[in-house]
């Protein structure tokens, strides 16, 4: 990578960063009902209804399936319609959801990523959600794991949807053509073992690396910290350059530059589905697209563990915008009962993404897929050994972005991460200090 494009990098995370600041912090001391509905259209047989609108940073397929879902909500009752609003991932939503507070202009419901719920959460934009519930309709909906990640302080502002943990994925013919065996490594260290067997092995005719990593998304690696007895923080108190995670980056890196079996790759899901690698780590949530691009057998498995187990939590959840008028806020809960209560079985079933509510987990279709392939029951079973994100990382806005620079420099130049890291730890140092004092006030 150029001096010139991290420098780029850094100037628009930097920006970026600098505008949410500023929108949110204007919605703080607004009260309820202060800002508008954002704009839209709304065809002329839902002229007369209550209009919802639910921005959403699913795209293609999954996009797709959402659509489906609202639109049986839009079928099954004659008050309220459903108006989606799609952005290509959650940067460009969560960009477009900071810019509009400064607007006072607000979607009713969003589609907020596992980190990117908690900065809404501190910018007291968010509806708590306890009241809501009722007999019909109580906590008792969701699997309780996930339900806690959006609890803080006993009140629920973030409720479970697309939900999901990486997988180790590999490919079966490679595996087995190179004599290893039919299953993921229980250790990154047998994963290093077996990439050096596979030294020099060719597939349909190419030489193949043991994995590709990915350079755009820092998930991953907070799993492989706690694997190696290490964190981004304990509490607030950052741990990125301690003894342990540094030593799990250096795995990384000598896989990649000393072994050369390992490499960073542009597209993760298309170079497993070529034959280019044997092994990927990904979301539980591109389970069903693999399968439907690779022309070989895919194993799943538990991703590997070091000194323990270290599988992140991840996905997104729904969010009730607060600085919505009362009418609003409660036509946008008929849409979140609906979504849960009869829409999370075939969100679920036809995305790959974990279930998430009771109906999901006992939904006989799912059992059946489950049976029939699986790799998805392999993802519902890693669950218990999964946990949410560091809380710097959840909280501290620049960490993902900082955390993407320092794994780039190193998977791609095999920079020291010693260096790496503690110069990332100096550079969050005052977006930490920033975030500390609100953070102390509502959560700690």
């Amino acid at each position: 990578m150029t001096r010139t494009s991290l420098s780029r990098r850094r100037l628009l995370t930097g920006a970026t960063a600098a505008a949410a600041g500023l929108a949110l912090t204007g919605c703080v001391g607004r009260q309820p009902g202060d800002y508008a509905q954002v704009s839209g259209q709304v065809p002329a047989r839902f002229a007369r209804r209550r209009r919802v609108v639910l921005w959403s940073a699913f795209t293609s397929h999954n996009a797709e399936v959402l659509q489906t879902v609202i639109d049986g909500f839009n079928a099954a009752q004659q008050d309220i319609f459903c108006e989606i609003q799609l952005f290509p991932g959650y940067p460009a939503l969560d960009s477009k959801l900071a810019a509009s507070f400064a607007l006072a202009q607000v979607p009713d419901l969003v589609t907020l990523s596992d980190v990117n719920w908690n900065r809404y959460f501190l910018a007291e934009a968010l509806e708590p959600l306890n009241g809501y519930f009722d007999a019909s309709f109580g906590p008792a909906a969701f699997h309780p794991r996930f339900l806690a990640e959006g609890t803080v302080r006993g009140q629920v502002y973030w409720l479970p949807w697309a939900r999901s943990t990486p997988l180790f994925y590999y490919n079966k013919e490679i595996f087995a053509g190179a004599g290893l065996p039919d299953r993921g490594p229980k250790t990154f260290t047998e994963l290093r073992e077996w990439g050096r067997q596979l030294k020099g092995f060719t597939y349909r005719g190419s030489p193949v690396k043991m994995r590709g990593y990915t350079g755009k998304d820092d998930w991953y690696f907070q799993g492989s910290t706690w694997a190696f007895g290490g964190a981004y923080s304990d509490g607030m108190t950052p741990r990125l350059d301690s003894e342990q995670t540094v030593a799990a980056l250096e795995f990384d890196r000598a896989f990649i530059h000393d072994d050369r079996m390992a490499y960073l790759s542009g597209d993760i899901n298309a170079d497993f589905a070529a034959g280019v690698t044997a092994t990927i780590c990904n979301s539980t949530g591109a389970l069903s697209s693999l399968l439907k691009a690779a022309t070989f057998e895919i194993g799943a498995a538990f991703l590997p563990e070091q000194d323990a187990p270290g599988v992140p939590t991840g996905g997104s959840g729904l969010a009730v915008m607060r600085n919505a008028t009362k009418a609003r806020k409660e036509a946008t809960w008929e849409v979140v009962k609906y979504l849960i209560t009869r829409g999370a079985p075939e969100w679920s079933l036809n995305t790959g993404y974990l279930p998430v509510t009771a109906t999901s987990l006992a939904s006989p279709e799912i059992r059946k897929r489950n049976a029939a392939t699986p790799a998805y029951q392999v993802a519902q079973d890693q669950l218990s050994r999964a946990r949410q994100p560091d809380v710097m990382r959840r909280y501290v806005n620049e960490t993902v972005a900082e955390m993407v620079l320092a794994l780039e420099a190193v998977y791609a130049s095999g920079a020291r991460p010693a260096e790496v890291l503690r110069e990332t730890a100096q550079k969050l140092d005052p977006a930490i200090r920033r975030v500390l004092p609100k953070y102390r006030r509502l959560v700690s």
